[in-house]
């Protein structure tokens, strides 16, 4: 969802626009009369709540005392103080549910955490990491009265396309590592008493030609116009969507997701908020979703559609205007009047709604009653402290595990030098409204500032940003180090002047990425490649310092003998200066991995993976996912791709053994559901899980350096050929933490059912590969020293 331009648009325009369902049918079905061709199938209601069985005899019991006014009234969109809102019940005390952004944290709020994204958060490898950074954001969304948290991105976008604009919002391209973080994501906003939201339901893998029925323009927004055009679809086979697409949403239910965000692509042609395959089949049959979905912010196309497709909730509905389309309200109240919608349907709606309402405690303790407005009817942003001192420590600590050291030739860590040259606008502060809000920044100017987070609805304000700058100088105070610098990219007049006379230059450049459009292209934005070249023209001496969204192009200076080391914290959050500085001066050894590969040329990933097509070309554009499983390193490893630098790769301070791989064939029945899915397995037992332990494989880490570093040990599997598998994929990870110089730690890695399984379309359940399978263990997906084989 991306709606801040809506801001300047009046109550008068809106009005003015042409926003019936009617109109907005009637111009679907003439451009795509199949897109509403799906023969509606009732969704599954929910039985009894699953792990939530009290929570759903508490709701159904007011759903039944409920008018049809009353239901109608809860399932759409309402104006209110957040970016959605439902309507209330107050007779039964049910309020007005809050739904707000974002993934970084409460927007567009002052006074909460801008946290380090989701791409950052993932580099470290580390679940606990995951986890508390979840639960403390969540807890923010909790103390500012925000009932649904619209995050965790759970694999949608999941990284198939290496431009998306989105892919920093998400985690790995990688949909076992992405279903891990989604898992304990999930759980840690929930934790905190706050319903979390897992996005975008399926396949939602470009930002181009997203949502186009409505066109929105840039700038002022002077009206909305209605386009020709269909949103993309996204056409995807039945094993791939199991294998790659649905892994991570899989592992959010089984936390206990209480809502998952249809979203703005269509999948195999049909709009994904009204996708009964989709919705009805996959999400609430195959995984046994137990909560309510709801649109993206403009998702509904139509009401009977989306209803009966599976979408449970509209947002915004009634909100905004009525500027994003008007659907559910009124006419689905004629809807079941007439027959056309059975009242149960809406029961279920309405069921699914309430049930994780009160499996989440707001029932019975209400949240704390802050009187912001954050609908975006207003450009003021108000200030509400939420932030509290610890969680400055933890996102310190973040940045600092997160960061990935992608060369280094003796540049760090630094040795006290006597006088340190600062370079590029990427180190210094930002502007108001550019940067500052996440919105309508100039790409390639020179008053951007640090990129600590990224655009769209998945940015968040920080209370005080810590630029690398004002960290580095205060370092310098306590080493009685001379600091000086140059914030204009285009001025290398004084660049190469300062830097020249520099003991160590540090090279400050990254990539812009936002919501509602894609990267033209994986270089550094502006001037950044030039910056670096003219940098490392002058001083033998240079660091450079990479803020990116994703994969970026590096070759044009990567092997220049004085570019002693690189160093990519990808996007950190507020802390972005104090955790650089712990890891420029070694107080910290870097042990960040790439959650994504970086190749040598663009044309080295997947072709075609963004479709951009104008309503002229074509209106009704298509991505096809020819390349199936093999999304980033499988890729590579399926075309034998030499990439620069590799998923899973990243160096530190000191050096790992590994050693000892043995198994461990000890069972383990499946203890971190907290809601069960029904997906099943060729031979499943009464009693048997999908994610139940079948054994384990064990290894020794031994840090073999003379500093105390940690290290992330990755397993990845290798099927037989028969299994048309990819070469090798990732199914286990760990990290050691803080190892001691001539330590060894013995890494276990549990392996599951699903984990040693493809799906099979024929029976329509994961089988397991009986003719074994290799596991190969290592620092990254090409460094893998370690194989030893099982036969099931």
């Amino acid at each position: 969802m991306r709606i801040p331009t809506l801001l300047a648009l009046s109550a008068a325009s809106a009005a003015a626009l042409p926003t019936t369902d009617r109109l907005f049918k009637r111009q679907a079905a003439a451009n795509a009369p199949d897109s509403f061709g799906l023969a509606y199938t009732t969704a599954p209601p929910t039985a009894d709540g699953g792990a939530w069985s009290d929570a759903f005899k508490r709701a159904a019991a007011i759903t039944s005392q409920m008018t049809l006014e009353e239901k109608v009234h809860l399932v759409t969109g309402q104006d209110g103080r957040c970016v959605g809102n439902t309507g209330a019940v107050p007779r039964l005390n049910i309020p007005q549910i809050c739904l707000q952004d974002g993934p970084t944290g409460p927007r567009p709020v002052d006074g909460h955490t801008q946290f380090p994204a989701g791409v950052t958060t993932a580099a470290t490898w580390d679940r606990d990491l995951i986890y508390e950074r979840s639960r403390a954001m969540g807890q923010e969304f909790y103390d500012l009265g925000i009932h649904v948290a619209l995050a965790p991105v759970t694999g949608g976008p999941l990284g198939r396309a290496p431009a998306g604009g989105r892919n920093w919002e998400g985690w790995y391209a990688d949909p076992y590592a992405t279903g891990e973080a989604s898992y304990w994501s999930v759980k840690g906003l929930q934790d905190a008493g706050v319903q979390a939201t897992s996005k975008h339901f399926i396949a939602y893998e470009q930002d181009t030609s997203r949502n186009v029925y409505i066109n929105k323009s840039a700038g002022a927004f002077p009206g909305i116009q209605l386009t020709g055009q269909l949103p993309v679809s996204s056409n995807l086979d039945d094993t791939v969507t199991h294998e790659t697409y649905l892994w991570s949403f899989a592992e959010a239910v089984r936390a206990g997701t209480s809502s998952v965000m249809c979203s703005y692509n269509r999948i195999n042609g049909t709009h994904g908020c009204a996708n009964s395959d989709a919705l009805n089949g996959l999400l609430k049959t195959e995984l046994n979703f137990q909560g309510f979905v709801v649109s993206d912010w403009g998702g509904v196309w139509g009401t009977q559609a989306s209803v009966y497709g599976g979408n449970d909730l509209d947002m915004p509905g009634n909100g905004f205007n009525g500027i994003l389309g008007i659907f559910y309200g009124a006419e689905l109240e004629d809807l079941v009047n007439n027959g056309t919608i059975s009242e149960s349907r809406l029961d279920d709606q309405v069921n699914r709604i309430l049930t994780p309402y009160f499996a989440s405690g707001q029932a019975d303790k209400s949240l704390p009653d802050i009187p912001f407005n954050a609908g975006f009817t207003t450009l003021d942003v108000e200030y509400r402290l939420v932030q509290k001192p610890s969680t400055l420590d933890l996102i310190r600590k973040i940045g600092e595990d997160g960061a990935v050291l992608l060369k280094n030739e003796g540049g760090l860590p630094l040795k006290a030098p006597a006088r340190i040259a600062v370079i590029g606008n990427d180190a210094g502060p930002p502007a108001r409204g550019c940067g500052a809000t996440g919105d309508a920044c100039p790409i390639g100017s020179n008053s951007n500032g640090t990129l600590s987070d990224a655009g769209g609805s998945g940015y968040s304000q920080p209370l005080n940003l810590i630029y690398p700058l004002m960290a580095i100088q205060e370092q310098a105070a306590k080493d009685s180090s001379k600091v000086s610098w140059v914030l204009n990219d285009t001025d290398i007049v004084n660049v190469q002047a300062t830097a020249a006379a520099a003991d160590v230059a540090l090279v400050f450049v990254s990539a812009w990425a936002a919501e509602g459009y894609d990267r033209s292209d994986l270089n550094l934005t502006g001037q950044g490649d030039a910056l670096i070249q003219a940098v490392a023209a002058v001083n033998p001496n240079t660091v450079v310092v990479m803020h990116i969204p994703g994969p970026t192009l590096v070759e044009s200076w990567i092997d220049h003998p004085n570019i002693t080391a690189v160093i990519a914290p990808l996007l950190p959050g507020e802390q972005t200066g104090p955790s650089l500085v712990s890891l420029l001066h070694g107080h910290v050894s870097p042990s960040g991995k790439l959650p994504f590969s970086i190749s040598k040329a663009e044309s080295d990933y997947p072709p075609n993976t963004i479709t951009a097509q104008t309503e002229a070309e074509n209106v009704s554009p298509q991505a096809d996912f020819t390349e199936g499983n093999n999304i980033d390193y499988k890729w590579f490893d399926a075309n034998n791709i030499a990439p620069r630098f590799e998923f899973g790769f990243g160096l530190g301070y000191s050096t790992f053994e590994y050693s000892n791989i043995r198994k461990n064939e000890t069972f383990a029945f499946d203890s971190l559901a907290i809601q069960k899915t029904n997906e099943k397995f060729v031979g499943q037992q009464d009693g048997e899980s999908l994610y139940d332990v079948l054994l384990s494989i064990e290894i020794d880490v031994k840090n073999t350096g003379d500093v105390v570093a940690c290290e992330v040990a990755q397993l990845y599997v290798e099927f037989p050929a028969s299994a048309s598998q990819p070469v090798r994929q990732l199914r286990g990870f760990d990290k050691v933490k803080q190892a001691a110089p001539g330590s060894t730690t013995t890494v276990s890695f549990p392996i599951r059912r699903k984990d040693v399984a493809t799906w099979d379309v024929i029976q329509q359940k994961w089988a397991i590969a009986s003719e074994g399978v290799t596991f190969h263990v290592g620092a990254s997906s090409r460094i893998l020293p370690l194989t030893i084989t099982h036969t099931f």
